[in-house]
């Protein structure tokens, strides 16, 4: 359920930049790029904020710089360590997304309307990565625990659609 959750948000952000005119950018890159952020960072940590990996994460850094969303240079410490930052253009694509956000219908709202159950889900499923993420580093999961977490966390996202 989570994954095609995820998916659908990708189709829904492919939509979005469709509308905007933007075709030089994959959903999947626009995700880095709001992984990124403002002000600079280590492409080690990039990755392991954002749970990319391998060559595919280094040729959407590589798309990213050659698209003018992203620059790239060395460290000052170590300059075989790269460093990204959002360029201007990074930059205006994360305020358009933040905007087109803020007018969706889950964006800010006064009447508090699906909040309490987005920040309950969002809660739920961090808890439920750190869970994974702790039985992973300090010994084996059960599957029945498993389970019962996942079931969880689907009627928490069935009860939003």
């Amino acid at each position: 359920m989570i994954e095609r959750v995820s998916r659908r948000f990708l189709d829904y952000l492919r939509l979005e930049l469709g509308k905007l005119g933007i075709d030089d950018i994959s959903p999947s890159q626009v995700m880095v790029v709001l992984t990124i952020g403002q002000g600079e960072v280590a492409v080690r940590d990039l990755l392991d904020r954002g749970h990319y990996g391998g060559s595919n994460a280094s040729y959407n850094l590589k798309q990213l710089v050659e698209n003018g969303y992203l620059e790239r240079s060395a460290s000052p410490r170590d300059r075989r360590l790269a460093r990204i930052s959002l360029s201007l253009k990074g930059q205006m694509l994360c305020e358009r997304l933040r905007l087109l956000d803020e007018t969706s219908q889950f964006g800010p709202r006064t009447d508090g309307g699906n909040d309490i159950d987005l920040l309950t889900t969002h809660d739920t499923l961090r808890r439920l990565e750190q869970w994974w993420n702790d039985s992973l580093r300090y010994g084996g999961v059960l599957i029945a625990s498993c389970m019962s977490y996942s079931f969880i966390a689907q009627d928490l996202v069935n009860s939003l659609l």
